[in-house]
């Protein structure tokens, strides 16, 4: 279930927060699963319990509410991954978290 960040709080913010990421990894109950901070479709931030994806070079993890599962798409912006990326280091990329029009799906 995605869990919508506080309002005006965005993830990159929080990943320098680190024992925000701590608590909210304690409370994925699948230990197989982590907890990633991304947008969603919708452009809002929030966090999820996930497996971690390799997500390849130039693109950015984000939550896919009508699948309701993380999902892959292309990065935005100037700061993007320029080589393969964990899921859960889509937060030190600022492209990853920019806002998306509907028709950029």
């Amino acid at each position: 279930m995605f869990e919508h960040l506080k309002e005006g709080a965005t993830c990159p913010e929080l990943f320098f927060s680190n024992s925000e990421y701590q608590e909210k990894n304690m409370e994925c109950l699948d230990e197989n699963k982590t907890a990633h901070c991304l947008i969603d479709d919708q452009n809002n931030h929030g966090f999820v319990c996930e497996n971690i994806l390799k997500i390849p070079k130039g693109k950015c993890p984000f939550f896919d509410n009508k699948k309701e599962r993380m999902a892959i798409r292309q990065c935005q912006g100037k700061n993007c991954p320029s080589e393969e990326i964990n899921s859960t280091a889509a937060v030190k990329f600022d492209g990853c978290y920019e806002e998306y029009r509907h028709d950029e799906l």
